[in-house]
């Protein structure tokens, strides 16, 4: 049943971590096409009117971007707390560095048990 129980929570975690990277590439994709329309305005050397809306309306979608990376975050927190409650130990997926928690390492402790 717990190797059933960790296989299981690697798929989710895997799933996890392909919709972060998604989401965070997404942001980029919007963040270079926001630094791109005002710039292509400047070289085509039209009214700042023209094209007005369209500035707008990606950088809404830049808005929209960042919540949905703050509900992803909280959801990998939540899943977090689940594999805590289910007794799953933490594993490593990568080499993503983690963001140390408080009571994560009890201080004066440098090592643990894997």
């Amino acid at each position: 049943m717990r190797a059933q129980r960790q296989s299981v929570a690697k798929h989710v975690a895997e799933r996890l971590f392909a919709a972060e990277e998604a989401i965070d590439i997404a942001a980029a994709r919007i963040a270079e096409l926001n630094a791109a329309l005002p710039l292509a305005r400047l070289d085509a050397r039209i009214s700042a009117m023209i094209g007005q809306d369209a500035i707008q309306s990606s950088a809404s979608a830049m808005l929209l971007v960042a919540e949905t990376r703050e509900k992803i975050v909280i959801t990998h927190a939540n899943l977090k707390h689940a594999s805590d409650a289910m007794g799953l130990p933490e594993t490593s997926y990568g080499d993503l560095l983690k963001v140390a928690t408080a009571g994560s390492r009890p201080e004066g402790q440098h090592l643990r048990a894997v």
